[in-house]
């Protein structure tokens, strides 16, 4: 049971939501090492609160928002959070042990490990962890987020999400973690022995000397996953997709090496392979000759497009979730209107292309790339060259441009 907080602290609760609106007599929250145990707190409002070492034991927080707010070394053990809004804070050396969070936002918090200071005796401890342990953490976002060193051991992360997130070092160790999203994570040195991966996406994940003894990987996605340093001991893999995707129907491999004809003859020889509105999921594309090839409307979920030659190629409207154009050559290429949710495209060139006429000479035109109402949620753009692209009105939530080169680039919203 929940106790109702101090008139005192509505008080100041009242006069931060006042500071975070922007009204006048506003102050910001902040309160170092309080005890806040067993309070209910919830839908409150604690966006950029200072609240560093407070304890939160067993309360409840039910939809709070704490969006960038100092959180170090505060103690959220056995406390309800589902729903609540972690996203940008600084929970670093935090206890999550036993907290429920299901539904809970994360994105590019920082978990990780960090030094908290003992005021009676002026010492440091060590690096203390973030502890999720048995943490309930079904159907949370954690996009981008910093857990390396984590304890998550016993969690349920049913459903969650964790693209692009840094988790090096981190104990997931018997959590379950049922067609969680793990795309492109830096899980390097995790450990996920016992684990229960059934159905879980790790496309492009980075598990380098990773331990996966006795996980359950069965029907997984391990595409684009080097697993050479992993232990793999006592692994389940039945149904997993992992080293190669499917290999391509008969009817494409056929239209491909007639496009491969008709590219090489310009057009005297062959045909110009047409796939709109295939469905071919999962598909590897992988180094293929795919210029000026029509795939407007397609769904080409999970497809390999890794360092294949795009240029001119339409994907107008096509379904492009999950896949991997990893390095690929997408110079001119039409991306209008697709679904590129989850795509990998780390260090592809999303360039202008020039056009020359019939006799080799220059024509001084050049098509650039187009993307206008492509949906970019989760994507991975890190280490791409991307040229010439308006980003106004696309939807960029969690998309990940580390290292991008963006030349000429407009409407990228601040702190993409």
């Amino acid at each position: 049971m929940q106790d109702s907080p101090s008139a005192q602290l509505k008080a100041a609760l009242i006069r931060h939501a006042d500071y975070c609106a922007g009204r006048a007599g506003g102050e910001r929250l902040q309160r170092r090492g309080e005890d806040l145990s067993k309070l209910r707190l919830d839908e409150v409002k604690l966006d950029d609160a200072v609240l560093p070492g407070c304890r939160f034991v067993r309360g409840s927080l039910w939809r709070a928002e704490l969006r960038r707010a100092d959180l170090f070394g505060a103690d959220f053990s056995y406390c309800n959070l589902s729903a609540a809004i972690f996203d940008r804070a600084d929970p670093r050396a935090t206890n999550f042990m036993m907290s429920k969070l299901r539904g809970a936002s994360m994105i590019k918090a920082d978990l990780r490990a960090g030094q908290i200071l003992i005021h009676a005796s002026g010492a440091h401890t060590g690096q203390t962890a973030v502890n999720l342990d048995s943490a309930d953490l079904q159907s949370a976002n954690l996009s981008g987020a910093q857990i390396d060193g984590a304890r998550v051991v016993n969690a349920k992360l049913n459903g969650a999400t964790l693209a692009v997130a840094t988790a090096i070092g981190t104990d997931f160790s018997n959590s379950t973690m049922y067609a969680a999203n793990l795309a492109g994570a830096d899980l390097s040195g995790a450990n996920f022995s016992g684990a229960k991966l059934r159905g879980a996406n790790l496309l492009g994940a980075k598990l380098d000397k990773a331990n996966l003894r006795g996980a359950d990987l069965r029907e997984a996605n391990l595409r684009n996953v080097d697993l050479t340093t992993v232990d793999m001991t006592g692994v389940l893999l039945e149904g997993a997709v992992y080293r190669k995707t499917a290999e391509l129907p008969t009817d494409v491999a056929a239209a491909l090496e007639a496009h491969s004809r008709w590219i090489a003859t310009g057009g005297a020889e062959g045909a110009r392979a047409n796939f709109a509105g295939r469905n071919l999921p999962a598909i590897d594309f992988a180094n293929c000759d795919l210029r000026a090839i029509d795939f407007k409307g397609a769904k080409l979920i999970g497809a390999a497009f890794t360092g294949a030659q795009l240029m001119f190629a339409d994907f107008t409207d096509a379904d492009l979730s999950k896949t991997s154009f990893e390095q690929a050559q997408c110079a001119g290429t039409v991306f209008v209107g697709a679904n590129l949710s989850g795509a990998v495209l780390r260090n592809a060139q999303v360039v202008g292309a020039e056009i020359y006429a019939p006799d080799g000479r220059k024509t001084g035109r050049v098509v650039q790339p187009r993307l206008t109402g492509a949906r970019l949620r989760g994507a991975d753009l890190r280490g791409a060259v991307i040229e010439g692209v308006d980003f106004a009105g696309l939807e960029l939530a969690e998309v990940n441009l580390a290292g991008a080169d963006l030349r000429g680039c407009t409407g990228i919203p601040p702190g993409t």
